[in-house]
């Protein structure tokens, strides 16, 4: 082996070895921005987003037990509701064409 061979293997031998160093590296970087923590306005969002979910859980139980209140009020037995007292007849006026 001459020194042309020798020098060859060695700037492979570092090119990968940096190369190698370069790309680990750059994977590190890629996989720390991918598991980062969400950004601060993200973070707002997702509260504000859930704020708003158990708000509409909330009107939509209260719809549900106005839902089965009207429900019996309409299935309940005519015969034993109370009727109140009935308005007197008003008499019928007719006046001539």
């Amino acid at each position: 082996m001459d020194l042309g061979d020798l020098t060859q293997i060695v700037l492979v031998s570092t090119t990968a070895l940096v190369m190698g160093r370069v790309g680990l590296a750059l994977a590190r970087l890629i996989e720390r921005r991918v598991t980062a923590r969400p950004a601060p306005e993200t973070d707002d969002r997702l509260r504000a987003l859930e704020d708003e979910c158990a708000a509409l859980r909330q009107d939509l139980v209260e719809i549900q037990e106005r839902q089965d209140f009207t429900e019996r009020a309409l299935l309940q037995d005519p015969a034993r509701a109370k009727p109140g007292p009935q308005p007197a007849p008003r008499e019928r006026i007719v006046t001539p064409h």
